[in-house]
């Protein structure tokens, strides 16, 4: 019972987030920030912007509020999947246009 307790607990968050959106490579351009070529994006509430690798389905946070919800929603660390810089070695391809368009899901 206390299982069945425990799940229904962590998987409230997501029973009430919006649907997930297909987002691509091809859409974000040289924008896309991550290794995958495809990632469902999902707005959780309390604006937690995510992504979800349609492959493997592990789950990583792109935002803060998201980043604080971690361990409850089980996140893996983003680090996995966020592409390198070409541009700029040792930096990371920025996240901020996918957190907008995950931002615009939550509304």
């Amino acid at each position: 019972m206390r299982n069945l307790f425990l799940g229904l607990l962590l998987a409230a968050p997501l029973a009430l987030a919006a649907p997930p959106k297909l987002i691509s490579a091809e859409d974000f351009g040289d924008a896309w920030p991550f290794v995958p070529e495809e990632m469902h994006l999902q707005c959780l509430p309390g604006n937690a912007v995510v992504v979800t690798d349609p492959e493997t389905g592990r789950m990583y946070g792109l935002n803060g509020p998201a980043n604080g919800k971690a361990r409850q929603l089980g996140l893996d660390p983003l680090e996995q999947v966020w592409a390198e810089n070409t541009a700029i070695p040792g930096a990371k391809v920025t996240l901020g246009t996918v957190i907008n368009a995950g931002i615009e899901l939550c509304q």
